[in-house]
């Protein structure tokens, strides 16, 4: 990875490569200034590269960079703990279980009046089917007529649009 550092001391900026998360050090090119940085690893299911929690400014590096800056090697000073990583892992699969079981709760109050229904009379299954049948029926019937409307609507408006142009047209 590969990430813009700004110098706290001159105001420069410069390359940084990395390959490790943690605290690291980097000595600048320009004015020698030793900058502590904190590189954290990237959240799950993202790929670009996590923007720095500095203690000097930094940004990511752009492909096509006008400009060439000098590239610095890293010295790590210190790696996410294992706690930390098992801590972010636990708080993840907390909240996946949260969110599972709220939706099954959603799912199962949402539904509940049609398994009654289904359950009050044996031909229940077949009283649904036809009834969302019908309410979709009437849906795309409505939508259709909606939609001839509007577009008679745009034929008056582009036809009355079309004659005031040709008599402005015809009058000049």
């Amino acid at each position: 990875m590969r990430f813009n550092i700004k110098c706290n001391e001159c105001d420069r900026t410069f390359i940084a490569e990395t390959e490790f998360y943690g605290l690291q050090r980097y000595r600048c090119p320009y004015c020698g200034h030793v900058l502590t940085c904190q590189f954290n690893a990237p959240e799950a299911k993202r790929t670009k590269a996590r923007a720095v929690v500095p203690m000097a400014n930094t940004t990511p590096v752009e492909r096509h960079s006008k400009k060439e800056l000098p590239t610095v090697k890293t010295k790590l000073i210190r790696m996410p703990s294992a706690e930390k990583i098992a801590e972010t892992s636990r708080q993840a699969s907390e909240k996946v279980k949260e969110g599972t079981i709220k939706t099954s709760e959603y799912l199962s109050r949402s539904s509940s009046w049609l398994a009654q229904f289904q359950e009050k009379y044996t031909d229940g299954n077949l009283w649904v089917f036809f009834g969302f049948s019908t309410l979709f029926i009437l849906s795309v019937i409505v939508g259709l007529f909606i939609c001839a409307e509007v577009v008679k609507v745009l034929v008056d408006g582009h036809s009355w649009l079309f004659k005031n142009y040709i008599e402005l047209r015809n009058s000049l």
